[in-house]
């Protein structure tokens, strides 16, 4: 069933594919069960609050990721970005294919900012075009 009631996140997102990688920090008992390595994720959307990525590991409710990604501005500049998050909810989408929600729980200002500003142009585009 798909919530239909009014928009409860404080971010605005924007639909975006992205390549990251990703490993689990904490609780360790899923970090030794997935292996202490790094695992390549898609996005699906971004907010400066969090994302949702997909990815074949089935990572449990409040795992902490460590995930890491670049994101390119509008001035084509790539900004290398290091975010911690945890993961909200875990839905399987097909045979060993997941859909995380994740909450940035420590993101740099900077990095914050320059999602912000992604998100922002990434909307007005659409609304232009």
């Amino acid at each position: 069933m798909v919530y239909q009631g009014p928009e409860r996140r404080r971010f605005e997102r924007v639909a975006v594919e992205l390549t990251i990688t990703y490993h689990v920090h904490k609780p360790i008992s899923i970090r030794m069960m997935v292996g202490n390595t790094q695992v390549g994720a898609k996005t699906f959307d971004l907010s400066e609050g969090g994302m949702a990525i997909t990815t074949s590991r089935d990572i449990p409710i409040s795992s902490i990721l460590l995930m890491k990604f670049t994101l390119v501005d509008k001035t084509q500049t790539p900004h290398a970005m290091s975010i911690t998050g945890q993961v909200r909810y875990n839905i399987l989408i097909k045979h060993e294919e997941h859909r995380l929600g994740i909450d940035f729980t420590q993101i740099k200002k900077e990095d914050k900012t320059i999602i912000a500003d992604f998100v922002k142009t990434a909307l007005n585009d659409k609304k232009t075009s």
